[in-house]
């Protein structure tokens, strides 16, 4: 992954991953919640070419009661942005900005 950091813009539809909803769950975080935080601003942190068309994101949300990261996959071929997970960064991982891997 590069070390990319531009603002998110959505392009396709938005797809959630059967994941997202279990690592909703988890967070204590609702459907609509989590609808109204992809709308919020936020930026890509991370990307990486995984395929001829695809594109992997790691987003990362801080607009909202606790940063949030999600990964993105951007299928330009099927026109779908697909929403893989969602978790909670950690700071004995992440850099205290939640941008950079320790």
């Amino acid at each position: 992954m590069t070390g990319t950091q531009r603002n998110k813009v959505w392009r396709h539809r938005r797809i959630l991953t059967e994941h997202v909803f279990d690592k909703l769950w988890l967070l204590d975080l609702t459907l609509a919640e989590f609808r109204v935080l992809l709308d919020a601003a936020a930026e890509v942190i991370d990307e990486a070419v995984i395929a001829d068309g695809q594109l992997k994101e790691l987003v990362l949300y801080l607009d909202w009661s606790r940063p949030l990261h999600v990964v993105v996959v951007v299928d330009d071929i099927h026109a779908e942005e697909r929403l893989i997970t969602v978790y909670e960064p950690s700071t004995d991982r992440w850099s205290d900005d939640f941008r950079t891997r320790r």
